[in-house]
């Protein structure tokens, strides 16, 4: 990434940072009625790939003896986690349950109420009446932790689901 300070002043705010990654998943089959999913990310200036973190680069102090150049941007150190259990209690029936986790190592120039860490669970409950159709509901929490500002905040809320799939398989 790179970026140009284009204001003619007594500061230069241009800059660059190399964002890189790794990221390990799986599908478990735990018998004939359960799935493991896992998932762990890390990496630097990858907010941008995951859904909850809000960006790749934050600013740093430069402690620099040279006064045009009071910041810079850093890519920003990103770690995440999750497992699922997917179930399937009969022909009708199936379930999903776990936790996700997205953690931001902040720079010491960001905001007091820049995102820190999320969380996230849920678990559910589908009920498949007929062939092609899903009727569900689920339950979710979510919390976000700010960096510096002691702010924190939990969301509860239940969810119902109904889906119908419209493709015709045809067979010859």
């Amino acid at each position: 990434m790179k970026w140009v300070d284009t204001l003619n002043d007594n500061f230069d705010l241009g800059g660059s940072a190399t964002g890189a990654g790794i990221g390990l998943t799986s599908n478990l089959n735990l018998g004939k009625k359960d799935v493991a999913k896992l998932s762990f990310v890390y990496g630097h200036g990858i907010e941008n790939y995951m859904n909850d973190a809000p960006v790749d680069v934050g600013t740093a102090l430069t402690h620099s003896a040279n006064p045009r150049v009071p910041i810079k941007g850093v890519p920003l150190p990103v770690t995440g986690v999750m497992a699922y259990l997917d179930h399937t209690w009969n022909k009708r029936f199936s379930s999903s349950i776990g936790y996700s986790m997205l953690n931001i190592t902040n720079s010491d120039g960001q905001k007091p109420d820049a995102f820190h860490r999320g969380h996230y669970a849920s678990g559910n409950l589908l009920f498949y009446p007929v062939d092609n159709v899903m009727i569900g509901s689920e339950l979710i929490w979510g919390r976000r932790n700010n960096f510096l500002d002691g702010f924190k905040s939990d969301d509860v809320h239940i969810q119902f689901s109904f889906k119908y799939n419209f493709s015709k398989e045809f067979k010859y």
